[in-house]
């Protein structure tokens, strides 16, 4: 039952891919990547972004239906010492992430390990976000609502309780606290606000990258940083460095290229 289900994903997957090779959206996609990497083969990044991405949606949807042998066919951790690493000093962990690879997978594959995470996010009252929800609270995993809960509240509870909190950290820089930094060669502005919450609470910052490669979501998990008040700047220049080489190395990951307003928003530095 295990290898069928995961074979019937990655059949239903494949076929969303070839569909949408053929739609606009390809043309689309290349077009925001020339904007970011002017230099690089967009149609082939395009062609790989668009073949992650429809692999992505059917693993979010059918993740409410598997089991902890599942994830073993599906994804791949490297560097989870350092998550045991951070929560030795109990005090939580505060882990960052981009859009990338398949980032809504992560809650569920640290949950199969038994870690207790927490999801920051902003979701609608929708249709959409309800199936996307239900992969993020696999196995108990619980989620931060900003448009419901008190987010700086309730991840501080929960790195009170040396749980694991996840935060995007590539969007809504403008929403919230941030700062201009350089990025891909640009000036782009940045949340900060998650440096508040780790100096506050005193959690471990973990930098997560998520890609897929040879048929599976490999997560990986960098070194826990500690932030404290004179070392801010240096903490957010070594975080904006980590994920603009992962970006350079592996554009066809980054999903914020589907959409032409995040990445004009870069590109304009506003």
């Amino acid at each position: 039952m295990i290898n069928l289900l995961i074979c019937c994903m990655r059949l239903a997957g494949e076929a969303v891919y070839w569909i949408s090779r053929l739609t606009p959206i390809k043309n689309s996609v290349a077009k925001n990547i020339r904007l970011l990497f002017p230099e690089a083969d967009s149609q082939c990044l395009a062609d790989k972004l668009l073949r992650n991405v429809s692999h992505s949606i059917f693993e979010i949807i059918c993740a409410p239906l598997f089991k902890k042998e599942h994830f073993k066919h599906v994804g791949k951790i490297n560097g989870l010492e350092n998550i045991d690493l951070g929560l030795s000093k109990g005090n939580g962990i505060l882990l960052l992430m981009m859009h990338t690879g398949n980032y809504e997978l992560t809650p569920a594959l640290l949950t199969s390990r038994g870690y207790r995470m927490n999801s920051i996010l902003k979701a609608p009252d929708n249709f959409l976000f309800k199936i996307v929800n239900r992969c993020r609270s696999w196995g108990g995993g619980k989620l931060i609502n900003v448009l419901k809960d008190d987010m700086y509240h309730d991840s501080l509870r929960a790195l009170a309780g040396n749980e694991i909190v996840l935060i995007l950290i590539d969007t809504g820089a403008l929403e919230g606290r941030h700062e201009t930094i350089e990025f891909l060669g640009m000036k782009v502005p940045a949340a900060t606000g998650w440096l508040t919450l780790a100096q506050r609470s005193k959690a471990s910052v973990v930098p997560a990258f998520s890609k897929r490669e040879d048929g599976k979501v490999v997560l990986t998990l960098g070194e826990p940083l500690t932030v404290n008040a004179d070392n801010r700047e240096e903490i957010v220049l070594k975080v904006g460095q980590l994920y603009e080489k992962f970006i350079k190395d592996h554009p066809e990951q980054w999903i914020i290229l589907l959409n032409e307003y995040e990445t004009r928003r870069m590109v304009e530095g506003k």
